[in-house]
């Protein structure tokens, strides 16, 4: 993830190069975005990679072609994530037997 300085002190991470800090921090600043935008999820990623003063400043996603690409990108890439999960299959043991299932745990 990529912590702008002054949104990873306002994070309180020290060091946003640290996998742990970062993560978690970007996490964090993701969960604040979902919950200030509604959980609308353009505006969430639209103000984290544009600045959430750039999605007030245009009532919306802001016109810049890195966003607009940026937010598609996201949007595919989950879809593609969530089509893999649906189409696994898991061999689990139920009562001594070994059985298929879409769920790891039976």
């Amino acid at each position: 993830m990529q912590l702008m300085p002054a949104t990873a002190r306002d994070l309180r991470v020290s060091d946003p190069f640290d996998p742990r800090q970062n993560v978690n921090g970007g996490t964090r600043y993701l969960k604040d975005m979902l919950r200030r935008y509604s959980n609308d999820l353009a505006l969430c990623l639209a103000a984290y990679n544009a600045g959430p003063q750039n999605v007030e400043r245009y009532g919306g996603v802001p016109p810049y072609r890195e966003t607009i690409s940026y937010i598609r990108k996201v949007k595919a890439l989950m879809s593609r994530y969530e089509r893999e999960r649906e189409s696994r299959v898991y061999r689990v043991i139920k009562n001594g037997r070994e059985m298929i299932s879409s769920n790891p745990l039976p």
